[in-house]
């Protein structure tokens, strides 16, 4: 996607007027995942896959109980796991932006006043703990299998990747790809500094819940060529794109 973002760009250089380079950006954004990780795995050493092969052997969990994997097929319990767990991911994504502690954390994310590959993998360390412990309860409530797990995590990343770079997509194209999956134009939507805007469009994955639920909105005010992106308290600095800003973001007062 990085490379796709050279090649065929949605939009114009990232760098904008507040003069921040790219690679600086990159750093920052890179960093704070590394840091994220690495603290993800000293707090939680099992993995979701792992803990899933145990909740399988101890028979917790729905899908795990005679009654449902005696008479529900594999294929079928593992497409079941895949949706439900995107169901959930999008509702998690608008809590996040609906409690006001929860979107301390996730403003991190939103913050970043350049929408390209490196967004999709910026989050605070403590929201990144949350998701998985999220995730945890899930397996843990469901019983879903480790391979859906592992299938559903490298579909989230992969996705967030796609529909969070500056990439162009034929307009027709785009048009039909977005019945099924968020595509970048339908993302960016998110990331506008208008409230109403980065209050739509929660999906990472499936765009069916956004139109489930009343949160899709087809294309920004402005259009893709002028939308601004970002969050209104963090336009006029490059500070949210330093790494020790970025950790301290929750924990200053909130904004909008």
């Amino acid at each position: 996607m990085a490379n796709l973002e050279l090649i065929v760009p949605r939009r114009q250089p990232q760098n904008n007027t507040l003069g921040i380079k790219r690679l600086n950006r990159w750093f920052n954004n890179l960093s704070l995942i590394t840091l994220s990780s690495l603290i993800a795995k000293i707090v939680l050493p099992i993995g979701l896959a792992s803990f899933a092969i145990y909740c399988q052997q101890s028979e917790w969990g729905l899908f795990n109980q005679d009654i449902i994997s005696s008479n529900i097929s594999y294929a079928a319990l593992f497409i079941f796991s895949l949706l439900i767990f995107d169901f959930i991911i999008y509702w998690q994504h608008r809590i996040f932006h609906k409690v006001q502690w929860l979107w301390r954390l996730h403003q991190v994310h939103h913050s970043d006043t350049a929408f390209d590959v490196t967004t999709g993998i910026r989050f605070h360390p403590i929201e990144i703990l949350l998701s998985i412990a999220i995730k945890f309860a899930v397996v843990l409530i469901f019983g879903f299998s480790a391979e859906s797990i592992i299938v559903f995590e490298i579909l989230l990343n992969a996705l967030a990747l796609f529909n969070h770079s500056n990439v162009q997509i034929p307009l027709t194209i785009d048009k039909q790809v977005r019945k099924i999956i968020v595509t970048p134009d339908m993302h960016r939507v998110h990331h506008s500094t208008i409230p109403k805007e980065h209050n739509s469009n929660f999906g990472f994955n499936i765009s069916l819940w956004d139109r489930l639920f009343s949160s899709y909105q087809d294309q920004p005010e402005l259009g893709h060529k002028n939308i601004e992106i970002g969050l209104n308290a963090f336009t006029d600095s490059d500070k949210p794109n330093r790494l020790i800003q970025l950790l301290l973001m929750p924990f200053k007062p909130p904004n909008n």
